[in-house]
């Protein structure tokens, strides 16, 4: 049975771009490709590649599991005899300190959510060389899906007569029908109005919101110390604001129809959901429910995330290697295409400023006869609550007919790759983090000193689609973050997104031809 040989074979010759394209095949491989166990890759997915990387803290992704609400955490403190200990605070510089907490968790959102707000150019899908671009001229992601529910038009799915009869019904156990004089004309005018059992559950409910307000605040209040009466209210009281919560719920119940009320509006709300209109109307609501106002910019954003929410703190990474071995066998490889949009810079160093501007490519003069480049990669699903892509691959939608508001008649045209005027021909779906990068070339020493001349006059330096350290922007402040060598090779620490996994969308609008009654 034959060995497999452990030596790498001489690579002194190899091209640059050469290496980093096979390099970057592997990567796409380990990805994407699937067997008779994994699931074998879409056609409908592609990756777009950083360029360089964007550096993330771990500490970036707290309001992932934090949430934003801020929270107090003390801080160790070193006492005049060397020693440590927890700093003591009173309730306003607690409070000062949780209110500061909480701000953050809101620019890390706004920060994250914009950066994955984007509608990337699918234009290059065929392209062996290439980088994540983005479409600018049709605005973000969410201000194509915002226009889109805004301008568009639902097929007219008209409830049966016998649906028609058992949903007014309904209605009529929720509103009443009785006559009012209009002021300005003195004619007796129809009015609906809330019916005696709607009212008596409205004004049963509001006593009970009451009740569970005053119950919240004393036990919130309690929980932050705000103030020794608080503490002493709620040790004392607690018992009668529970009661009360109780006695209310229980009238509720009991004397404003809670469950009568709640069974009608459900049957109607199930009966309706037939209806696409009501539908759409949902998803419009889902959407105004994400957005959120940034802090500091004073512009919305909608709320984003990703799962799971300890990602950038977990084990469970894949290592991955790349040495000659490697090179040798991708670079048999018949087919190469990994990605998509424009052009990758391979091979060589780039340089660029701190605040995105433009790149040069510099050659560091690397001996690759025992190259190999290691990290750990995990892929991460971006969560959008707010966006229903079913509704755009639906066959039940179309843009109102005459509208001007948009410069093409597609979110996508189906095309492969998708024509450039396609407003959102693609979506990234997934983001992909590496950390802990080691590149080793046979001068490594030499190499990084080439390096810390870059980085030291506070640019930017990338190789390929991985960020290997300087000066970057995260959201308004600037961050730096420095490789470190020894005689195994450059390191850089850290947690950095080297690209995106980004789904293409069929041909949207895409009507059924059946169709024939819209509003």
């Amino acid at each position: 049975m034959p060995t497999a040989t452990t030596t790498a074979p001489k690579a002194a010759n190899v091209l640059p771009q050469d290496l980093m394209n096979n390099m970057m095949g592997k990567i796409f491989d380990v990805i994407t490709n699937g067997d008779g166990t994994v699931v074998p890759k879409s056609e409908d997915n592609f990756f777009a590649w950083c360029t360089p990387g964007v550096p993330f803290e771990n500490e970036d992704f707290d309001f992932l599991s934090q949430g934003l609400t801020g929270v107090y955490k003390p801080k160790l403190v070193k006492n005049a005899d060397g020693t440590e200990s927890t700093e003591v605070l009173t309730d306003e510089q607690r409070e000062a300190e949780m209110a500061k907490d909480t701000t953050k968790m809101y620019q890390q959102a706004e920060q994250f959510a914009r950066f994955v707000d984007v509608v990337p150019d699918a234009s290059g899908i065929d392209d062996t060389k290439v980088r994540m671009n983005v479409k600018n001229d049709e605005g973000t992601l969410s201000d194509v899906y915002e226009e889109t529910l805004r301008f568009s038009q639902v097929a007219n799915t008209e409830l049966s007569a016998a649906d028609k009869a058992k949903i007014e019904k309904f209605r009529q156990l929720l509103q009443v029908e009785r006559e009012k004089e209009d002021l300005i004309t003195g004619e007796m005018v129809k009015v609906m109005e809330e019916s005696p059992l709607v009212k008596l559950y409205n004004e049963k409910m509001q006593a009970w919101i009451e009740a569970s307000l005053e119950y919240n605040s004393a036990r919130i209040d309690a929980l932050t110390a705000s103030t020794s009466r608080a503490v002493h209210n709620w040790s004392i009281n607690a018992n009668v604001l529970r009661a009360k919560v109780k006695f209310a719920y229980n009238d509720w119940v009991n004397n404003g129809y809670k469950n009568e009320f709640e069974g009608i509006a459900a049957k109607i709300d199930q009966m309706s959901a037939r209806d696409l209109s009501l539908l759409k109307a949902q998803y419009k609501d889902a959407l105004e429910k994400s957005k959120l106002t940034g802090l500091a910019s004073g512009a919305d954003f909608f709320y984003s995330s990703l799962a799971p929410a300890n990602f950038a703190k977990s084990k469970g990474w894949t290592r991955f290697t790349f040495t000659n071995n490697d090179n040798s066998y991708y670079s048999k490889k018949t087919t190469q295409k990994w990605g998509a949009s424009g052009g990758l810079s391979l091979g060589f160093f780039t340089i660029g400023g701190s605040a995105g501007g433009s790149k040069t490519e510099f050659d560091a003069k690397c001996d690759f006869s025992s190259f190999e480049m290691s990290f750990e990669i995990c892929q991460v699903p971006i969560i959008r609550p707010w966006f229903k892509s079913n509704f755009l691959t639906s066959k039940t939608w179309r843009f109102a007919q005459g509208n001007e508001g948009f410069k093409s008649k597609f979110l996508s045209d189906g095309k492969r790759p998708p024509s450039a005027d396609s407003m959102m021909p693609a979506l990234p779906t997934t983001m992909i983090f590496i950390r802990n990068l080691r590149i080793k070339f046979a001068n490594s020493s030499t190499v990084s000193h080439a390096l810390d001349s870059k980085v030291g006059g506070g640019g930017m330096v990338g190789y390929g689609p991985f960020f290997i350290g300087g000066s970057y922007e995260s959201g308004n402040s600037e961050r730096s973050r420095q490789h470190h060598d020894d005689s195994q090779g450059i390191y850089v620490d850290g947690l950095q997104c080297i690209g995106f996994k980004c789904h293409l969308l069929p041909k949207s609008p895409n009507p059924d031809p059946a169709i024939k009654s819209w509003v």
